[in-house]
C-alpha cells in the first residue's frame, strides 16, 4: 500500500512539471543607479536564457505574444538557446530569433552548449577529429551563425558593442568562458584576457551565461550581470529557492533572482527550457523583464 501512495505521488509530480512546464511566467525587475546616463532613463530590456531549443505554444507563440506586451528596447539572450545535442537549424531557437530579430535588437552571448559547438571548431586545438554525428552539429551550428548574423543579431563571444543615445552610452559585453570554468574558479587574469579593458566611465552591461563568479564580474566592472544557466535549481522548495545546480551542487547560491553588491546587481533566470536528464519541478519557465532607471 505505501508503494502504491509512493508511485502515485511519483505520478503526480511528474505530470506536474510538464504540465508546469508550459506555464510561462514573467519576472520583473526596475533598478535604478546613478551610473546610467539619462538619455537611457526607462530603457526596457527583455531577458532569455535556457531555452535550449523548446517551445512554449506552437512556433514559441507564447513566448512572443509575452515578448511583444513587454515592448523591450533591446533582447538580451544570455545563452544556451540552443541544445548541443540536436542540430541548432532548424529548430525551435532559430525561429524564435529569426521573429524577434525582425523587431528588436537582440544580444546574444554564449552558455555552455554554444560552447561546446563552437569547440567543435578543428582550429582551436579542443578536438583532434569529429565522428559524423559531431560534424553535422557543429556545421549546423556554423549554419545558426551565419544565419542569425545575416538577420542582424548580435553574437558577443567575448566582444563588445556599444549602443548610444545622444552623449549616453552602454556597453554590452558577451563573455564566453571555457568548460573547465563551470567546475572551477574563475580568475580576474582570464577575465582580462578575453574581455576588453573596462574604461570604468559608461554604463556596462554584462552577459554571463554561468553566475557563479559575481564577484570577479563585478571587479572587471560590470555594472550590470545578466545570467542564467542554474535553471532556477531546477526544482524550486519553499524558504529555500533551488534545490540543485546542472552540476549537481546542492542549494547553488545564485539559483535566481536579482543580487546586489557595492551598488552593482546580477539577475539570474530561472531559464525557459529544459534538456536531456534536468528535469523542473515547481519552478515555472521564466521571462525577465528589467526597467533602468538614471537617477
Amino acid at each position: 500500500m505505501v508503494f502504491l501512495w509512493i508511485l502515485l505521488i511519483l505520478l503526480v509530480l511528474i505530470l506536474w512539471s510538464l504540465l508546469e512546464q508550459k506555464l510561462l511566467m514573467i519576472s520583473r525587475y526596475l533598478i535604478t543607479t546613478e551610473r546610467l546616463g539619462k538619455d537611457f532613463n526607462d530603457i526596457s530590456i527583455v531577458l532569455l536564457a535556457d531555452l535550449h531549443n523548446c517551445s512554449l505554444g506552437k512556433g514559441n507563440s507564447k513566448l512572443l505574444q509575452a515578448v511583444d506586451k513587454l515592448k523591450p528596447d533591446i533582447i538580451v539572450a544570455a545563452g544556451d538557446i540552443i541544445t548541443k545535442q540536436k542540430k541548432s537549424i532548424p529548430g525551435n531557437a532559430y525561429s524564435l530569433l529569426e521573429r524577434l530579430a525582425g523587431k528588436y535588437p537582440v544580444y546574444y552571448a554564449y552558455g555552455n552548449h554554444e560552447q561546446h559547438l563552437e569547440n567543435m571548431n578543428l582550429n582551436n586545438g579542443k578536438y583532434t577529429k569529429l565522428s559524423i554525428r559531431e560534424e553535422a552539429l557543429y556545421q549546423s551550428w556554423v549554419e545558426f551563425k551565419e544565419k542569425l548574423k545575416s538577420l542582424g543579431v548580435y553574437l558577443l563571444d567575448n566582444k563588445s558593442i556599444t549602443i548610444m543615445k545622444n552623449s549616453s552610452k552602454i556597453i554590452i559585453t558577451g563573455l564566453s568562458i571555457d568548460s573547465e570554468f563551470y567546475n572551477t574558479a574563475l580568475n580576474q587574469e582570464y577575465l582580462k584576457s578575453v574581455l576588453v579593458k573596462n574604461n570604468n566611465e559608461d554604463y556596462r552591461l554584462l552577459i554571463a551565461h554561468n553566475p557563479l563568479f559575481f564577484n570577479e564580474y563585478i571587479s572587471w566592472g560590470a555594472d550590470l550581470i545578466l545570467s542564467g544557466h542554474l535553471h532556477g535549481g531546477l526544482m524550486r522548495i519553499p524558504r529555500f529557492g533551488g534545490l540543485i545546480s546542472p552540476q549537481y551542487k546542492f542549494f547553488p547560491k545564485y539559483d535566481a533572482g536579482i543580487f546586489t553588491e557595492n551598488g552593482k546587481s546580477m539577475i539570474v533566470s530561472r531559464g525557459l527550457g529544459t534538456h536531456s536528464h534536468m528535469p523542473r519541478l515547481f519552478n515555472r519557465p521564466e521571462l525577465v523583464s528589467i526597467i533602468l532607471k538614471s537617477k
